[in-house]
């Protein structure tokens, strides 16, 4: 009984979380109370025998402990079940939950919908046109990123529309480059977005970008306090949402043209964006705060995980500089700021230091900073105080991009036209 109890005191706060009756908050104080009076009751006789006495004369009681603790067990299986499946197989539908990540890319999908409307976007609030069900003989490129990738431009000048044209041109043959790039996200959100949407496209590459500027910072973490973080939550809510959009994507049709979100791109007040770069200081630091090296490792880390979940399908990963990195005005200003000197600064270190990384493992890294240093000196390839790239910043990114990979595009090719069925199930 008193382990059953204890059982019950770690399962049922974050169920509640999950239900939306507490705060994760509230769940760890639940447990701890829980389990303190446990142990109190247990050690206590006269306690044991109330209990004991209680449980024995109360059908409802009884029949309650029976429910809560087949429930408990299933769930507690179900977990192990999904967790030792998760490690030999890549499917969607049994990777872990994280719960406030998917929260976050589903509020930045609706927010993105509110603001550019059903045909600035597609039928995943994505700055991109339909996906075709059968992409034939087309390179399939799926592309993660942030609103680097996304595009305060448009979607013709965007660096990946560019990159796809620009490819099938090189190649004399279709390449698709589908951006599944959103704002505000970071590697943790990458994962997810590969995971829900990435892998059931079937690429024949994945390109991983990111952005000295702010995808180096510490990713959250997934609490088991929140039981919509469980796997088994997690995996009956997607095969309940891969089922509803079943339906839904078979009613439904992509509308004509291409989108038109990113269309423009609004300037910060001068205080308001040295406010926004300055915490870009610390990661290109020679001496750096414990915390970022940590962030770093953290980032590598997560960009290892995205190369085992796709496998077999090969990653490239371009490291994207941020203004700060490529333009001596701004560097000078926000040094002024944190008084520090450009001696104090390595600025290709988040780059070399990804490229030490995954380069022994096989996987190539593209730093653009040396383009955009040499683009930058002759005209601004930078939004007005916006830390995106103008339509000229996203022509080299396009251009050197497309350097890089149509070696690896031409020998990934096959021949041959084939089938790929399937859109994402999310």
């Amino acid at each position: 009984m008193w382990i059953r109890l204890l059982l019950y005191a770690c399962v049922l706060p974050p169920i509640a979380v999950a239900l939306g009756f507490t705060r994760r908050s509230h769940a760890t104080a639940a447990i701890v109370i829980g389990v303190a009076a446990s142990a109190v009751a247990w050690l206590w006789p006269r306690a044991r025998r109330a209990v004991a006495a209680c449980y024995a004369r109360t059908r409802v009681l009884r029949v309650a402990d029976a429910v809560l603790f087949n429930l408990s067990v299933m769930l507690l299986a179900g977990e192990a079940t999904l967790s030792v499946a998760s490690r030999v197989s890549n499917h969607p539908l049994l990777t872990s939950q994280n719960a406030g990540t998917q929260a976050l890319i589903e509020k930045e999908r609706q927010q993105l919908l509110a603001f550019y409307g059903a045909n600035g976007l597609n039928a995943r609030s994505y700055n991109d046109t339909a996906w075709s069900q059968d992409p034939g003989d087309t390179f399939r490129i799926v592309a993660l990123g942030d609103s680097f990738a996304f595009g305060v431009v448009g979607y013709e000048k965007n660096v990946l529309t560019l990159l796809e044209s620009d490819l099938s041109r090189r190649l004399g043959r279709p390449v698709e480059v589908a951006n599944l790039g959103l704002p505000s996200m970071q590697p943790k959100e990458y994962l997810q977005i590969l995971l829900d949407d990435g892998l059931a496209l079937h690429p024949d590459l994945i390109l991983l970008c990111l952005y000295t500027g702010n995808d180096f910072q510490p990713p959250g973490k997934a609490s088991l306090l929140d039981a919509s973080n469980w796997r088994v939550v997690g995996f009956a809510s997607r095969l309940a949402r891969y089922l509803a959009e079943r339906e839904f994507r078979a009613s439904t049709a992509q509308p004509a043209g291409a989108p038109t979100a990113g269309a423009s791109a609004s300037a910060f007040t001068e205080e308001g964006y040295l406010r926004i770069v300055e915490p870009y200081v610390t990661l290109l630091r020679r001496e750096r705060p414990p915390k970022v090296e940590r962030a770093m490792r953290e980032t590598l880390a997560l960009a290892d995980e995205i190369i085992a979940r796709a496998r077999p399908t090969p990653v490239a990963i371009a490291v994207l500089p941020s203004e700060f990195q490529v333009s001596p005005p701004l560097r000078e200003r926000v040094l002024s700021r944190v008084k520090l000197a450009e001696a104090d600064l390595d600025l290709e270190r988040p780059a070399r230091e990804t490229r030490a990384y995954f380069e022994p493992k096989g996987i190539p890294v593209i730093d653009l900073l040396p383009a955009f240093a040499a683009a930058e000196a002759e005209e601004s390839t930078y939004a007005l105080r916006n830390s995106h790239w103008n339509e000229r910043g996203n022509a080299v990114a396009a251009s050197q991009l497309a350097d890089a990979l149509e070696p690896r595009v031409r020998e990934l090719a096959r021949p041959e036209p084939r089938s790929k069925p399937g859109l994402p199930a999310k």
